[in-house]
């Protein structure tokens, strides 16, 4: 038995979800040429069950201007238990979304505009999104491609970003950090977590650690102006390999601090578009 609900969705600004869900599951399709919104809700444990029928959906109307909002929440208590609830939506490509879980996953799959998530212990994951924005404490938060910006905070969980268009800033307490590919402005500060960048192509690089290990690889062609500090840990810098680079003013600028930590800059053969 599950709880669901379609809701038309007409030509124009895209909808917003609001989703609550302390425990379960939270999973979102993005969907090309969608023209509605598909809700459906399945405890996923007996206290579940029984408070089925008090989960809400609300839709509040949009206009030229504004988009639609369809706000989902699930009831979060039953006596001393916390009900278990698995959410599943289908909506077009490009909706906005703020999501908050405790100990659920978020799983978003497609193309989303901008997202506002909080976790507890649920770890979140994302395929792709205009601007990102996400909480969680024990979690670990996989994001695939950000067009705008980024901020990730979390306390022991692992940050992991694909490709940044956009400004980020990631911090961490002793989870490690990781971002693929950065187009722009990276900020990283993390306590005994490592911190990996594998190709970036210009903006401000400022990395801090305490005990985590520090690499950054840069892609070929770049000016690159260096400010690197460690108390205790190696310094590798390996920029002159891999050719020259091109001549003018520096393109990047790397900031990396730690008190034990490496660290270890190094040409890449990798562009980012």
């Amino acid at each position: 038995m599950s709880f669901s609900q379609q809701v038309p969705v007409a030509d124009g600004p895209r909808p917003r979800l609001e989703v609550r869900n302390p425990a379960g599951s939270v999973a979102v399709d993005a969907i090309d040429g969608a023209a509605q919104v598909d809700v459906d809700v399945e405890p996923l444990d007996a206290a579940a069950e029984e408070l089925l029928d008090r989960v809400e959906i609300d839709v509040r109307e949009g206009g030229s201007d504004s988009p639609p909002r369809i706000r989902v929440t699930v009831p979060e208590r039953r006596l001393l238990r916390t009900p278990a609830f698995a959410v599943r939506i289908t909506t077009p490509t490009g909706t906005a979304a703020r999501i908050a879980v405790a100990s659920a996953e978020v799983e978003l799959t497609g193309r989303f505009g901008d997202l506002e998530l909080t976790s507890a212990s649920g770890d979140v994951e994302v395929d792709q999104a205009a601007d990102v924005h996400v909480r969680t404490a024990s979690g670990d938060a996989r994001i695939g491609t950000v067009d705008g910006r980024a901020s990730v905070g979390t306390a022991s969980g692992d940050v992991r970003i694909g490709r940044s268009l956009g400004p980020l800033q990631l911090r961490t307490a002793s989870g490690d950090v990781s971002v693929e590919h950065a187009a722009a402005d990276v900020s990283i500060s993390t306590a005994s977590g490592d911190a990996t960048i594998g190709a970036v192509a210009g903006g401000a690089v400022q990395i801090k650690t305490v005990s985590g290990d520090s690499a950054v690889g840069v892609v070929p062609g770049l000016r690159v102006w260096l400010d690197l500090s460690s108390v205790s840990g190696r310094i590798d810098s390996q920029l002159d390999e891999g050719g020259p680079a091109a001549d003018g003013p520096a393109a990047l600028t790397l900031a990396l601090r730690s008190v034990s930590g490496d660290l270890r800059i190094h040409r890449t053969a990798v562009s980012v578009a």
